[in-house]
């Protein structure tokens, strides 16, 4: 491997000015990164979201992701890998999210370049406020309702994911009605599991989702499972706020 090799060509005294070629990660020899096999893998950037979803902070999560995007013509879903890795780097790293952004503006539409940029000059901005897309799981300005994550946390045919903390991660994102679609699944796969009946439980109190409450009940009395009492509990509390108008 080169030591001394940059990740992104550019030019420093120009870095808002096009890089000075497309492949602008650089590291050759460096597998992790710049490596034909990642962009063969039908289902790769699905993993790294799925990845950067469980644990952000892995930087190299997202440079993969982002140079997925970028030399798949991404549009979309490479504005939204950048600023998903600005909201982590929060304001660190200014150098690196310069040449970043300097690196993927052939890929990005003038609109989402000037958002990034006018993003960049403001040292006061708050990355986590910055506009994302549907792409976006850290944003808080849109909130993330990522089909990449769904697709690979519904698949519950896989032992190593257990659903709870799955949901779990969905909940820590805002993402409640993911959460609750991954809980509801695996309890009528595992209804003995008590955490589960708690952990779903504790989301329709406190999004007030009687009807996903009700339909999961009669789905769960008709199976003949055994459930907990909080059932009862939150079922008089439901009837209460109808006859409360």
């Amino acid at each position: 491997m080169i030591a001394d090799a940059d990740l992104i060509v550019c030019h420093d005294e120009d870095k808002n000015g096009p890089p000075p070629e497309r492949h602008f990660f650089y590291l050759q020899d460096n597998n992790t990164l710049n490596s034909s096999e990642l962009l063969a893998y039908v289902d790769i950037l699905e993993k790294l979201v799925f990845r950067i979803a469980r644990k952000p902070k892995h930087l190299i999560s997202h440079l993969q992701r982002i140079y997925f995007c970028f030399h798949k013509d991404l549009n979309e879903q490479l504005f939204a890998a950048i600023v998903d890795f600005l909201v982590i780097l929060n304001r660190h790293g200014q150098a690196i999210s310069w040449r970043m952004l300097a690196g993927i503006k052939p890929g990005l539409s003038n609109e989402q370049f000037i958002l990034i940029k006018e993003y960049l000059k403001d040292e006061q901005a708050s990355p986590f406020l910055l506009a994302g897309n549907r792409y976006c799981i850290l944003t808080r300005g849109i909130v993330g309702t990522n089909a990449l994550v769904r697709q690979v946390v519904a698949d519950q045919a896989k032992p190593d994911h257990d659903p709870l903390e799955i949901a779990r991660d969905h909940i820590e994102y805002s993402q409640l009605e993911e959460a609750k679609q991954v809980l509801e699944n695996a309890l009528l796969k595992h209804p003995a599991r008590v955490e589960l009946q708690h952990e779903l439980l504790a989301l329709y109190k406190s999004t007030r989702d009687s009807e996903g409450f009700y339909t999961m009940l009669n789905e769960l009395n008709r199976s003949d499972f055994d459930i907990i009492a909080e059932w009862d509990q939150l079922n008089n509390f439901f009837k209460g706020r109808n006859n409360n108008g």
